[in-house]
């Protein structure tokens, strides 16, 4: 009987502990968030703009920051040194010829992509060429170059057609990801001349990652939610984060809201508005930087789809009639008004007076129109937001301003997707979208050029606009940096004057993130840098 009663008693001491440990260890991994969790998972609130995670042909906002966690590229942005962009596959003995036209590249042997499969100068030569095949809108990206080759094993060569200033910082885009060739072939990748038409690739890299980056894509819902987990064959040095879930969270107040509750980690999509509400909480910080994300109205140029919106007289009687120290200021600290498609931080950038506006001087240029009793035209504003500022408030206060001068605005609002490819094709006659560079450089801008590929999507001719169009020739090859700035002034003054644009805003971004984490880094480019995260 006593030695039953002993027994019963160890029984229940052991039962004791364990259930105590079992307590603590659910307690270490409850809610998902950050905060002491074993699992070291990070989760992001954010409304992103993704529509594809294919590298070859994502181009939208946040397609570099999934590309910079999952894949890795001959150059990349560390931290935020947007400027800068260091040798990450190449290695530090790249070189440039005297030429400045032909690029050759070591690369490291030590990379492994996440399927096991050894990285090798032919995955980099055959992502690259794949791109300039698929004919994407990336293309803009590898249009410069002549050919790419693979002398040696671990040796690329890049030869342009002409020299190109910004091309390091090109490297560093989503473009320019190395994707395993070998596992890409397997599933619907080819680099062939017809990749257009018969690549097939983006249905599996839009559930799996193929690349050698710090991350690989466990699972993505469009609209929902996106998950990473670590890469256990990543070459080089992380945090300590072992899963990232990116959550779409379109509303900036609920994702305001939990982060308070420590529901998420980071909270991408605020304001200067909203983001008071965490002021005073010591669980958050609050960070606040300048993007180059800008907004602009494009008026189509083609006098059959932008009937009276394609007029010049009236394209500058819109220019005049806004009121860009109201934008200012409903957009907050912060924000800066770009004279033209430079944006501040890029060569030679101006701004735009905050009283800039002219009613009377908008009036008069209607009259000369033909159009002193004004028309009404439909403006397409998505229900979409730019460093959380909503594009339906900026559409509103677009709307009042050329009430001003008799023209009628009826916005029209739809999802972001469905505005994205009438707007890539040239079909709208009155839009509000807005711009974040691909790669850090004035060149990038030159899109906006008359026959270029913003050009384009306005109908605007290159055709009658040559010293347009010789200025941005001048601009992309010139190594003189007080040269740049004087092209880059001359061209800002002549579209501001001469455009089938009016742009409105570079609008400052706003982030918070909980205390628990540490290295929440953001740049313009790759947003948070979601390899270098540490939880405490």
């Amino acid at each position: 009987m006593k030695k039953n009663f002993v027994f019963r008693i160890v029984c229940a001491m052991m039962c004791c502990v364990l259930l105590t440990s079992v307590a603590a260890g659910c307690a270490n991994n409850s809610g998902g968030s950050s905060g002491g969790s074993a699992s070291k998972t990070v989760i992001v609130g954010a409304a992103t703009d993704l529509t594809t995670l294919d590298p070859g042909r994502a181009y939208e906002v946040y397609a570099n920051m999934i590309t910079y966690a999952t894949y890795d590229m001959l150059f990349r942005i560390e931290g935020d040194d947007i400027e800068n962009p260091q040798p990450s596959l190449a290695t530090e003995d790249w070189s440039l010829d005297e030429t400045g036209t032909v690029y050759t590249f070591p690369i490291r042997e030590d990379v492994k992509f996440a399927s096991g499969n050894p990285l090798t100068s032919k995955d980099v030569v055959w992502s690259i060429q794949r791109v300039m095949n698929l004919k994407s809108n990336t293309a803009a990206h590898v249009a410069g170059i002549e050919k790419v080759e693979a002398p040696d094993e671990y040796t690329v060569k890049i030869t342009l057609k002409e020299k190109d200033a910004s091309f390091l910082t090109k490297l560093a885009s989503n473009a320019f990801c190395v994707l395993d060739s070998e596992l890409l072939k397997q599933n619907g990748g080819t680099d062939a001349e017809d990749a257009s038409k018969t690549d097939t690739a983006q249905t599996y890299l839009d559930q799996h990652s193929a690349g050698s980056g710090p991350f690989v894509l466990k699972s993505w819902t469009k609209g929902t939610e996106l998950v990473l987990e670590k890469n256990n064959n990543y070459w080089g040095e992380t945090g300590n984060v072992e899963k990232v879930i990116l959550k779409e969270i379109p509303d900036a107040n609920t994702q305001i809201q939990m982060l308070q509750k420590g529901e998420i980690d980071i909270a991408l999509s605020l304001n200067q508005d909203n983001v008071s509400q965490l002021q005073g909480n010591a669980d958050v910080n609050v960070q606040r930087g300048q993007t180059a994300q800008m907004t602009f109205l494009i008026m189509n140029n083609d006098p059959e789809i932008g009937k009276e919106m394609a007029d010049p007289k009236v394209q500058q009687a819109v220019r005049y009639a806004i009121d860009y120290k109201g934008l200012k200021e409903m957009c907050g600290e912060g924000a800066s008004l770009p004279l033209s498609f430079v944006q501040q931080g890029f060569t030679g950038a101006e701004t735009r007076d905050d009283n800039y506006q002219d009613i009377e001087k908008a009036k008069a240029l209607m009259k000369e129109a033909g159009y002193e009793n004004g028309f009404t035209v439909e403006l397409n504003a998505a229900n979409y937001e730019t460093a959380g500022m909503k594009w339906t408030d900026i559409a509103q206060k677009i709307k009042n301003d050329l009430a001003q001068i008799n023209i009628t605005v009826n916005i029209k609002t739809s999802e972001f997707a469905v505005v994205l490819d009438p707007y890539r094709n040239g079909e709208i006659p009155f839009l509000l979208m807005h711009w974040s560079p691909d790669y850090f450089d004035i060149n990038n801008q030159l899109a906006f050029l008359p026959g270029d590929t913003v050009g384009e999507r306005a109908k605007w001719s290159a055709e009658g606009h040559e010293d347009m169009l010789e200025l941005g020739k001048q601009i992309q090859g010139e190594s003189d940096k007080e040269k740049r700035i004087q092209y880059s002034e001359q061209l800002q003054e002549m579209m501001a004057e001469n455009s089938p644009y009016a742009f409105l805003l570079q609008h400052p971004q706003v982030f918070a993130s909980r205390t628990t984490l540490e290295n929440v880094h953001y740049n313009d480019l790759s947003k948070i840098q979601l390899a270098e995260l540490t939880v405490k």
